[in-house]
């Protein structure tokens, strides 16, 4: 099937009405304050409370002067999730002993998001035989066609245990700061580890290798509504779901203690489709304040019978790479396969392309408007859909008219669900829809949205997370880096970009992995990207180490490679125009990239992802390996 063949059905009319629409709808919800809109619970001492982990007994963590007894390692791994489970298995792999190799991360264990978040209703939303990485290896069948969060945290940890790194983590613990050596060929790193009753210890330790990888959803924010510490009932952010209030737990949602409460949920996305329908089931009072409705398509979980699995599914050598690639090549405005593995909403939704990359999409900047058009087209009968989906399931059409997503499929992250809609049918659940401004402040004990205040027990933020979009890794794990000469990774990302080959390594900051996406690729089935990384620093590391005849050394990207490196995802940027335009989310940094001045949209530009695709980067990269001479990697002895 082709580009054609998907916008058949698009009428140019309705096109140009609904294009009027979504920027009209867009309109209401730009801000000038961008991201300044919200409050970064990690950097705002008053606010910090919210982050703190409600799952981890500080006394059973093991203190971090044991895990470092000669206060240094081989590697050292920054985040326990799936990035770093994978870059740890895949460096066993290439022969580095689990001994070796240490995994920080300020959680009480492994999990990433899945530690963080346990909140009612979790399971992801990319198919589980496609998203839970090593099932060919590890024989796992998952539960059911999309994992619920417990599965995913309890087969993670049946994972670390497999490859033999369930010891390596070091939990509990922030990594300060990094600062290059270029004389001892290593990493000197400062630690710190919060104890039980309220201390901490730190430890300075030295490690030849570093990889960051703290994940893109690890930094929870608040939005930066008046009143948020005036309030005098219970609150809490969706990433740290405070069961001793709701009642229940992550693997028993009775929700019990909410039965005789007035609860607001604000927010209305990824997580809060999943959370809606429990917290509407057992609360007296469901309030869901929302600013951008989502557009929440079918899901169609189901229970995973085993002979079908292994009869349809796992059914030939390397069955999980190939169902992956299947996946990723539905995603296309090109020619898709006859045979469709997956056969779910995101495999049938070709604009997805504008986020993920398309091999076909425009090769000079005068191309992009066509192309932007072009998947405007292709995208209108899925939105079109969608939004006749919501007056299919709302019996009240006032309330079924503010649930319809007036935006492209790609400006906010695909929503996926059975229940969510039909929540809004009950009678103790109110759309309390702001056409885009948001609550207007919060008292002691109200929400106040214009001229009404709504009265609430409890107040659950669903308002998601730091934008991956700015800054540099640094500035992501919330540490500083200092590299060759005394360079600060996040000045100098802010100054110049990233100078990476391969998204891989930075030309000014020898002996650090890093696992993307900047630089190099973005797919919606994101442990497709890390086991990527992780595959591909880990041939890096050991042909380096073969060159070095087992000696210490130095691996640097010649920064000549970098330059071409950068220049290719420039080159390619045009696939991602699209995103400018698109409503205000955590996909566009809240409309900022709409409003880079023209003096740095080609730092922007070769900031980016590679625009070609998943697929296309994979096969650069394993060309890059197959070919063996490490073409712009300097081994130094």
């Amino acid at each position: 099937m082709t580009a054609a063949d998907l916008s058949e059905s698009a009428d140019p009319v309705i096109t140009a009405h609904t294009q009027r629409r979504y920027e009209e709808e867009r309109a209401k919800r730009v801000r000038d304050d961008g991201t300044k809109q919200f409050i970064d619970i990690v950097d705002s001492s008053p606010h910090r409370h919210f982050g703190e982990d409600p799952w981890m007994d500080a006394s059973t963590i093991e203190g971090i002067e044991a895990k470092f007894p000669k206060d240094r390692c081989e590697i050292l791994i920054i985040g326990a999730g799936w990035g770093g489970i994978l870059f740890a298995v895949r460096m066993v792999e290439a022969g580095i002993a689990p001994e070796q190799i240490r995994i920080v991360d300020a959680a009480g264990g492994f999990g990433g998001a899945w530690y963080w978040n346990r909140y009612p209703g979790l399971m992801c939303d990319i198919e589980s035989y496609c998203y839970l990485p090593l099932l060919e290896e590890t024989g796992y069948v998952p539960k059911t066609r999309y994992a619920v969060g417990d599965e995913i945290r309890e087969y993670a940890t049946l994972v670390t245990q497999k490859w033999g790194i369930a010891e390596c983590g070091v939990f509990g613990t922030k990594a300060q700061k990094f600062t290059w050596d270029e004389d001892s060929k290593e990493w000197q790193v400062d630690l710190t580890q919060q104890r039980s009753g309220g201390s901490s210890k730190s430890l300075q330790i030295r490690s030849n290798f570093v990889v960051m990888s703290s994940g893109l959803l690890s930094n929870p924010k608040l939005p930066g509504i008046p009143g948020i510490l005036d309030y005098q009932g219970e609150t809490f952010h969706t990433s740290r779901w405070a069961y001793d209030i709701t009642g229940g737990s992550s693997s028993d949602p009775s929700l019990v203690n909410l039965q005789d409460k007035r609860v607001a949920i604000i927010g209305t996305g990824a997580t809060s489709v999943q959370t809606v329908p429990a917290l509407a089931q057992w609360s007296k009072r469901l309030y869901i304040i929302q600013r951008t409705p989502g557009a929440v398509d079918i899901r169609g979980q189901r229970k995973t019978d085993e002979e079908w699995f292994h009869r349809e599914v796992a059914w030939a050598q390397d069955w999980q790479r190939q169902r992956i690639r299947n996946f990723h090549d539905h995603i296309t405005t090109g020619d898709r396969p006859d045979t469709n593995l997956v056969d779910d909403g995101w495999t049938y939704a070709p604009g997805l392309v504008a986020i993920c990359g398309n091999p076909d999409g425009p090769k000079t900047p005068e191309e992009v408007p066509a192309y932007v058009k072009m998947l405007n087209e292709i995208d209108l009968p899925r939105q079109d859909r969608i939004r006749a989906r919501v007056d299919e399931l709302i019996k009240d059409p006032a309330t079924a008219a503010k649930l319809k997503p007036w935006y492209p499929t790609w400006c906010k992250r695909p929503l996926f669900h059975d229940q969510y809609l039909d929540s809004f049918n009950r009678d103790n659940v109110t759309l309390l829809d702001t056409a885009g401004k948001g609550v207007d402040r919060i008292t002691a004990d109200s929400i106040v949205i214009g001229d009404e205040s709504y009265p609430v027990d409890v107040i659950v933020f669903a308002t998601g997370y730091r934008t991956p979009l700015v800054g540099s890794p640094a500035d992501k794990a919330n540490t500083t880096i200092i590299g060759v000469n005394g360079i600060s990774m996040s000045e100098e990302w802010a100054r110049a970009g990233p100078s990476t080959l391969h998204g891989m390594m930075d030309s000014n900051f020898p002996n650090l992995f890093l696992a993307g996406p900047d630089q190099a690729t973005l797919s919606g089935n994101i442990t497709f990207n890390l086991n990527q990384a992780a595959t591909h620093a880990a041939y890096i590391l050991a042909q380096s180490k073969r060159r070095a005849h087992g000696e210490k050394c130095i691996i640097r990207v010649n920064p000549e490679a970098a330059e071409v490196w950068g220049h290719l995802i420039m080159r390619h940027a045009g696939g991602f125009g699209a995103m400018v335009g698109c409503t205000p989310g955590f996909f566009n940094a809240e409309a900022e990239i709409d409003r880079i001045p023209a003096d740095r949209q080609a730092l922007a530009a070769r900031s980016g992802f590679l625009g070609t695709g998943a697929e296309s980067y994979a096969a650069i990269i394993e060309d890059w390996r197959q070919e063996g001479s490490m073409t712009g990697i300097e081994v130094q002895v």
